[in-house]
């Protein structure tokens, strides 16, 4: 069971970033806006990709501790993405500390959706630990 390094960690959740903020950006820039109904589909297909992606992660992971907070760490980059392209256009009208807004419900974003796949990942990783346990006893 090999363990990525953190800086390839970060670089993935950094690709992510990048992916989601310029494909959610190009699409607003082409006044490509598909019904809600699409929109939300797609925002929740995001979702459960991400929180697949630190299930992986964590499954393979020695320690919950440290593997939960990288997954953490890999959420934080397409959350951070979408959250900008959410809140950017609407709160440089409102206020100086703008910045604020996406930083903030990224970092929200990317608690709740990594620790969901966090939890997902430590289940499946203790599920197969016994699974192994329980096929080598009897």
């Amino acid at each position: 069971m090999s363990v990525r390094p953190r800086s390839r960690i970060v670089g993935v959740s950094a690709l992510a970033f990048v992916v989601v903020l310029g494909g959610l950006t190009a699409l607003r820039a082409w006044n490509l806006e598909p019904p809600t109904a699409v929109q939300s589909l797609v925002v929740d297909a995001g979702a459960v990709l991400v929180v697949a992606g630190v299930a992986a992660h964590v499954a393979r992971g020695e320690n919950i501790g440290t593997r939960a907070g990288e997954g953490i760490v890999l959420a934080f980059g397409p959350c951070l993405g979408f959250a900008a392209n959410l809140f950017v256009p609407v709160s440089t009208m409102e206020s100086p500390l703008w910045v604020a807004y996406p930083l903030v419900a990224g970092a929200a974003l990317a608690l709740a959706v990594g620790g969901v796949g966090a939890a997902v990942g430590y289940v499946v990783r203790v599920v197969r630990k016994n699974g192994t346990a329980i096929g080598r006893t009897s």
